[in-house]
């Protein structure tokens, strides 16, 4: 009897350990640092190309514009979801393509960060830089260790913090741009992002 037990208990240990490794590693929502707040929200999953105000906003001024051939939406990333959200859709961003630019007012805010999920196709910008501004004319990144990122043809997380400048705090004219950098020319090609915040600390 008892080895019948010692049998069964080994079988179960196997069994365990076979599907644990078989578990993918989780993905999610990006955990903004302690005591920040949710600012702006866009996930995209309205599919609307004619909507640009953010689907969340605690203030009524954010919205985006972009240069680029057009946009459309497609299949969107489990990757910075927020609260209930399903991945629904993303927005793409054709080729010929320059840039997306987020106006997302932080007065009463400061201590802002931005994340957003983005992936390229076979034939899109593999390589982009982010900039901001301060005064709505001039992009700057000043705030930023490093400001180009590699984009693969798999959706992954991007994040920036902007605590380094000072004058993003409070400040009614702050937007962020995202500047495709290569394989941006052609009539075929496209980034596509998804599920973009900005947190900041209520002043």
């Amino acid at each position: 009897m008892n080895r019948v037990v010692l049998f069964i208990a080994t079988l179960s240990f196997l069994a365990a350990s076979c599907l644990k490794d078989r578990i993918a590693p989780p993905v999610g929502p990006y955990v903004p640092p302690n005591g920040d707040t949710l600012m702006y929200y866009w996930n995209f999953n309205g599919a609307d190309s004619s909507k640009r105000n953010a689907d969340f906003g605690v203030h009524s001024g954010a919205f985006f514009k972009y240069y680029c051939g057009y946009i459309d939406y497609t299949a969107g990333s489990v990757l910075n979801l927020v609260g209930t959200t399903d991945s629904g859709q993303c927005l793409r961003l054709r080729n010929p393509s320059d840039s997306v630019i987020f106006h997302m007012p932080t007065t009463g805010y400061d201590s802002v960060s931005i994340a957003f999920a983005i992936q390229a196709s076979s034939n899109g910008a593999n390589s982009n830089a982010i900039s901001y501004t301060v005064d709505g004319v001039h992009y700057i990144s000043t705030a930023l260790s490093s400001n180009t990122y590699s984009v693969t043809t798999l959706f992954t997380l991007k994040t920036f913090g902007f605590s380094g400048d000072a004058a993003v705090n409070n400040n009614p004219l702050f937007a962020v741009k995202i500047v495709q950098l290569n394989n941006n020319t052609g009539t075929s090609g496209n980034n596509r992002i998804d599920n973009l915040t900005l947190h900041g600390v209520r002043k």
